[in-house]
């Protein structure tokens, strides 16, 4: 290939033109595109690994990545804020959990919270949106709060036990924001300034996909059943 354009990558979920240089570009280039420059944002890259799975790994601004393999879905790319420190949450789970967790993140990250998450990369422990918007009848005057789901370690067969928003948010219309968790909800995000929302869901009613393979979880309950269950929670009044 010659020097110059010509070449595409996916970024943030769009496919856009990159600089081509005997068919690689630069890490550093990629960074750019991703970020727009924007300080307190990093890139990561989708990776198909060989059983099937996915990975994701940093951009690292002195590599070249080959241009065949950013202009096929195997080398996608969605730029996500550096990862918060701020919080501990723990959990015991499973490398299957773990990865269909961070797969799930991660695509929520990229068509969703455009502005992206917070997300335990090591443990798959808890995400978190910075700016959740919150519908109108929410009488907060930011109209966004950080949303923490807490991941059981049994997800994805279990679903979350309700969620978590900032303490200093006022009492919802509907009364099912409590300064306590109940039906075994983890209390350990109440010591750190949360306060959680109860959304139970019934043993039996959850319906998860069996996974054997990455993109299996798509075909039942998930992340995004999750936040859909959010969304219509929160607009109710009852």
């Amino acid at each position: 290939m010659a020097n110059g354009y010509g070449a595409t990558a996916i970024i943030n979920g769009k496919r856009v033109a990159v600089p081509n240089s005997n068919g690689y570009t630069t890490g550093k280039d990629l960074i750019q595109k991703a970020t727009g420059g924007k300080s307190g944002r990093r890139p990561v890259m989708e990776v198909t690994n060989p059983s099937g799975g996915k990975s994701f790994q940093q951009i690292n601004a002195d590599q070249n990545y080959s241009i065949d393999d950013l202009n096929s879905k195997k080398g996608k790319i969605t730029s996500i804020p550096d990862r918060s420190k701020g919080y501990s949450f723990t959990g015991n789970r499973s490398q299957m959990s773990k990865a269909v967790i961070t797969e799930q993140v991660f695509d929520i990250a990229s068509k969703f919270a455009k502005e992206g998450v917070d997300f335990d990369e090591q443990g798959a422990n808890w995400m978190v949106i910075p700016k959740f918007r919150l519908p109108a009848n929410w009488h907060h005057i930011a109209r966004t709060t950080p949303l923490l789901i807490k991941f059981p370690d049994n997800y994805p067969s279990e679903p979350p036990i309700g969620f978590y928003m900032k303490a200093d948010i006022p009492e919802s219309a509907n009364g099912h924001f409590f300064a306590a968790a109940y039906h075994d909800a983890d209390k350990e995000p109440l010591e750190h300034g949360w306060k959680w929302y109860c959304v139970y869901i019934p043993n039996g009613q959850w319906m998860p996909a069996p996974v054997k393979k990455s993109g299996d979880w798509k075909d039942g309950d998930n992340l995004w059943t999750y936040f859909k269950l959010i969304s219509e929670v929160l607009g109710s009044n009852d």
